[in-house]
């Protein structure tokens, strides 16, 4: 299987698709986001990654807090602080075809998609927490580019439903393996689940994406396994303020990164031996270990009211929305949002803003 994503092609003999994901790490100003993609294009990297997204689209009024790095964050109003502003997209990807790296972005919404969509964006990449919004990979999979999943803290149900929901429309699919824990142990990574995925979807290009501090070990024994892609978080310095800074790599692990991921495949073509710390390799069953959980919980989706629904009132795309659980208890999965906005499903009883809808809400018992 081979998708081209700009002038890469991705998938069986060609090099390995680095992508630094820069994420939320420019802190708000657009010349820190443009030193670090210098800093991938200096690396050697391929791709430098952002996150677009609305913080209101994000978790409802009600997520309460979320403790990251030793800080408790009131995570509604964290999310809108930190959106990368519209404007900031041109100018970026500007900067992107300037230094001839490939821009790239997570989407996590439907507006985030059409807003990209706009831009010319040559691929989507979607977040572990949407693995079970499947109308957001089926409204993204309708746009026809190629799709980078990444299915982290996911049970293999999961993964194969989000799979079959993208493949209706796109089968341009790439699938990434990774641990939502930051940073993530090494003996968390569970790369044998690599080759689970392998021969589950032969169709599909497997890639990791590494949350351990370690910017060689991992890495490397996914490019052993078969990934062809790899993503990892970078920083310009990890003292830096932001919740994402200490775990990333700084610009010269980064090279080193990049560095072995060459090496590495150097050798495999060669039919040298690589020796893979076993500590890595772990399980080959695709589900979230116990350190993902909380994660899981708190920024997995569900159907939440966007507004006060009243008892009788029909359930309607203005008055739901699929949203990030936080510290709520998780609603209906994303997966019924098209049933009950499409049929005659009334509230039983008042439903304030902010609540994760539930059967009980809709069912008389």
């Amino acid at each position: 299987m081979k998708i081209q994503i700009d002038n890469k092609i991705i998938g069986e003999d060609s090099p390995c698709f680095i992508i630094a994901e820069i994420g939320i790490n420019h802190n708000n100003d657009i010349n820190i986001a443009k030193k670090m993609i210098d800093a991938t294009v200096e690396a050697g990297c391929d791709a430098a990654k952002f996150q677009i997204f609305k913080g209101k689209l994000m978790y409802p009024k009600t997520a309460g807090t979320y403790e990251t790095d030793g800080n408790i964050l009131n995570i509604y109003d964290v999310m809108q602080k930190i959106e990368l502003p519209e404007e900031w997209i041109s100018e970026l990807m500007a900067h992107c075809k300037k230094k001839n790296i490939i821009f790239l972005s997570s989407v996590s919404d439907i507006w985030s998609v059409d807003i990209m969509e706009k831009y010319g964006m040559s691929a989507y990449k979607l977040t572990s927490y949407d693995t079970t919004n499947i109308p957001l990979l089926e409204h993204t999979a309708k746009k026809n580019k190629p799709i980078i999943m990444s299915v982290g803290a996911a049970y293999m149900s999961e993964v194969d439903e989000a799979i079959r929901a993208i493949k209706k429309y796109n089968n341009n699919l790439m699938v990434m393996h990774c641990v939502t824990k930051y940073p993530a142990p090494l003996e968390y990574c569970n790369l044998n689940v690599l080759e689970t995925l392998k021969l589950a979807y032969p169709d599909v290009v497997l890639g990791y994406s590494d949350h351990t501090e370690n910017p060689i070990k991992a890495p490397v024994a996914a490019v052993v396994k078969g990934a062809k892609i790899i993503e990892k978080h970078i920083t310009l310095d990890k003292n830096m303020k932001g919740a994402d800074q200490r775990f990333a790599v700084n610009p010269e692990q980064l090279k080193q990164m990049v560095k072995a991921i060459r090496e590495a495949e150097r050798k495999i073509k060669n039919g040298e031996k690589i020796e893979v710390d076993e500590v890595v390799l772990g399980s080959s069953e695709k589900k979230p270990t116990e350190i993902e959980m909380y994660v899981r919980d708190f920024a997995y989706r569900s159907l939440f009211s966007s507004k006060d629904i009243k008892k009788g009132e029909k359930i309607t795309k203005n008055n739901i929305e699929i949203l990030r659980n936080g510290e709520n208890k998780p609603g209906l999965s994303p997966k019924y949002y098209n049933l009950l906005v499409e049929k005659n499903y009334r509230a039983v009883r008042d439903v304030n803003e902010g609540n994760a809808i539930t059967w009980d809400d809709l069912l008389q018992g």
